[in-house]
């Protein structure tokens, strides 16, 4: 089997604080072959994170999830960073890098038409944070369009990390090239591990603090607080 764990965020994304060398350490415990971090409008978290991994994890590639008036693209096998946030704009760059386009949480933020789905390859088709109706409709939203779909952590904390991973029958690509055609093509099964609740309300008050959000940081914090409580009855 290969092992492929996505859609992470790292300390450049605006809700992370995350070193790339602690996703680079965990993928190595969980054997992780091919490693996809998506930071927020940046690659400077993939960037880093494949200078860390030193080729182990063998395949770490360039992505990032990029914001638009649509909601959410991931582009993935990225040459250099996109600066315009107009989805039309993002996925016709995508894909002038020769890059694959994925559709994270579609049922998450979206504002869904034709016009963007036809232009995607991958549908995340499990998000760890997404509720249950919101998955399984990723699911049925990639099985209309004929889609492959993806399993994304959509880490923000270290315990994410292992929360879900994607595995496709085969060997270890030797390259990018045949990673793609692995992630569009091949048989896969999802492995899932529930992540701690307290990990969305804390990764929400980072995102307070660095865009310096009071109103955010005291909803959060007492939501955190709320969460801890239940925790100990």
């Amino acid at each position: 089997m290969v092992r492929c764990l996505f859609h992470l965020h790292t300390r450049h994304s605006f809700d992370s604080l995350l070193s790339p060398r602690k996703i680079v350490a965990r993928a190595r415990e969980l054997k992780i072959d091919a490693l996809i971090v998506t930071d927020h409008n940046t690659l400077k978290g993939s960037l880093e994170t494949k200078r860390a991994s030193q080729g182990n994890p063998p395949l770490v590639i360039l992505a990032a999830e990029y914001q638009s008036e649509k909601g959410d693209i991931i582009g993935l096998f990225l040459q250099k960073e996109i600066q315009t946030r107009e989805s039309n704009a993002i996925v016709r760059q995508i894909h002038e890098q020769g890059g694959l386009v994925v559709l994270p949480h579609p049922y998450k933020g979206h504002k869904l038409d034709d016009q963007l789905l036809s232009a995607v390859d991958m549908v995340e088709t499990f998000n760890s944070r997404c509720s249950t109706e919101e998955n399984d409709r990723a699911g049925q939203l990639a099985e209309y369009w004929k889609l492959p779909g993806i399993a994304g952590a959509d880490a923000h904390c270290f315990p994410e990390l292992g929360s879900v991973r994607n595995e496709y029958s085969g060997t270890c690509p030797g390259n990018e090239a045949e990673l793609r055609t692995l992630l569009l093509n091949a048989p896969r099964k999802i492995v899932t591990q529930r992540a701690s609740p307290l990990c969305r309300p804390y990764s929400q008050l980072i995102k307070a603090v660095k865009t310096k959000n009071a109103d955010l940081f005291f909803y959060q914090a007492k939501r955190l607080v709320l969460t801890l409580a239940r925790r100990e009855r």
